[in-house]
């Protein structure tokens, strides 16, 4: 079983892990990216989805930048989207720490910028 859910481009540069923003705004930006990471796997019916205990976890990023970023670290696109990887696995009732990232994927560049992000049930 392969889930897949379209995320909004997260602002990598202020939430890598190269940021220096105060942990305030910081904590308010990624409590954003939960909120509407959980709206979205939701309606895209990642709560219905039975997991099962021994079940490996694999998941990919595949990163599409906005058409106004000149470049984009795979290691910032990771850590940007930390907040939205605890958020999925909390819509599938799961310990975070199950779930095995993959090498992150480049895709093409799109205007407003999106992370699609697949999670295969092995």
């Amino acid at each position: 079983m392969i889930l897949r859910v379209t995320l909004p481009w997260a602002k990598t540069s202020e939430l890598s892990a190269n940021s220096r923003l105060h942990w305030r705004k910081r904590a308010k930006l990624v409590k954003a990216q939960r909120r509407v990471t959980d709206a979205l796997a939701r309606e895209a019916g990642w709560h219905k989805a039975r997991i099962p205990a021994d079940a490996e976890l694999r998941m990919t990023l595949i990163y599409c930048p906005p058409s106004t970023v000149t470049t984009v670290d795979d290691d910032n696109v990771v850590t940007a989207n930390k907040g939205a990887r605890d958020a999925l696995a909390a819509v599938l009732r799961i310990d975070d720490g199950r779930i095995k990232l993959q090498e992150p994927i480049r895709g093409e560049r799109c205007k407003a910028g999106a992370v699609i992000v697949e999670v295969e049930v092995v």
